[in-house]
């Protein structure tokens, strides 16, 4: 025997409390009885003792209120064994590190934007793979495909300004990285997450786009920055900001968000494109398109489900309640 709902046990204080309540009321009752006359004489004249009919309501009540919650607290006894499909879809973070990414046109700046909607996602799975790439002018795989999801979220947590140093960016490599990655067999079951500001200086992504669109994985591309942009941040070893990065004719470099190419990504491999706004609602979406893929079956477990018998405390709790209505009821029949 167990209480799957254990907590609401705490409840059953509220029973003595009741109890208390009509004892408190049938010491009222004797009051005004021996106002009226001889407590002793009323008694041998009457076919039940004062305040004893109070008493006898009070304990059933308290009774059946102690039951229902008993039932509240979903007591289970005996097992069973129930079979469970396990399956699961594989998903590929890619966070772009590249120095432009440490532009503060988004609050605080692009990385942490983009970190604050890898972890939304990896928060948001249930039960599906999810690995993590890391790419500027080349990529790598950071965290293979796993369940583990908090080894996931610490990976992503510790990326930081210092990580963001890389110059230059490819789009393309972080898909080549992930098409070496997964197995030819699942990529039905696949789907890659770009989060970058879309800046494209280092080849061709061209052919690697099409392999994908070949292989049959979608991948989502989530914008972050603004088309306005901002100058990109340069800092010394100890990390304190020493100026802005500047081109050869000694103008400073302004950053924007480039989108086009994000945006033909996702259209030839029939994913999505999002723009990350003040709120993680582009998480939320590549979260639902995840729960709406086709699922691979893992393997077939069977777990022990407890059996549920709070039917039992609250069929008696209910018999005990409608056994203080019919003694109300017989007591203002009386009256009448």
């Amino acid at each position: 025997m167990r209480f799957y709902e254990l907590h609401n046990l705490y409840y059953i204080i509220i029973v003595p409390i009741v109890f208390v309540i009509f004892l408190i009321a049938k010491r009222r009752r004797v009051k005004t009885v021996e106002g009226m006359g001889n407590a002793g004489t009323l008694d041998r004249f009457s076919t039940q003792k004062i305040g004893g009919r109070i008493l006898t309501q009070g304990a059933i009540v308290s009774a059946a209120l102690l039951f229902f919650i008993l039932a509240l607290s979903r007591p289970q006894a005996g097992t069973r064994l129930e079979p469970v499909q396990i399956t699961a879809s594989d998903l590929y973070i890619a966070i772009d590190l590249s120095r432009s990414m440490t532009v503060e046109d988004v609050k605080p700046n692009r990385l942490e934007r983009a970190k604050l909607s890898a972890l939304e996602i990896v928060n948001s799975l249930r039960g599906d793979r999810i690995g993590l790439i890391l790419f500027a002018g080349d990529a790598f795989v950071q965290c293979p495909l796993t369940n583990d999801y908090e080894a996931v979220s610490t990976f992503i947590s510790s990326l930081g300004t210092k990580t963001a140093e890389a110059s230059g960016t490819s789009l393309g490599a972080p898909l080549e990285v992930a098409l070496r990655s997964l197995e030819a067999t699942d990529d039905r079951y696949a789907l890659i997450v770009l989060l970058t500001d879309g800046e494209n200086n280092s080849g061709d992504p061209g052919k690697v786009i099409k392999e994908v669109k070949k292989r049959g994985i979608k991948v989502f591309c989530i914008g972050i920055g603004t088309g306005e942009g901002a100058p990109i941040p340069v800092y010394d070893e100890t990390g304190k900001r020493t100026g802005y990065k500047k081109d050869p004719t000694g103008q400073v470099v302004i950053s924007r968000l480039r989108n086009d190419l994000l945006r033909t990504i996702s259209r030839e491999t029939y994913g999505y494109y999002y723009k990350a706004g003040r709120t993680v609602d582009e998480a939320k979406k590549v979260t639902a398109a995840v729960r709406a893929m086709k699922k691979r079956d893992l393997e077939l477990k069977r777990f022990t489900v407890y059996e549920d018998r709070f039917q039992i405390p609250l069929g008696v709790g209910i018999g005990l309640l409608l056994l203080y209505i019919s003694i109300l009821v017989k007591k203002n029949g009386k009256r009448l």
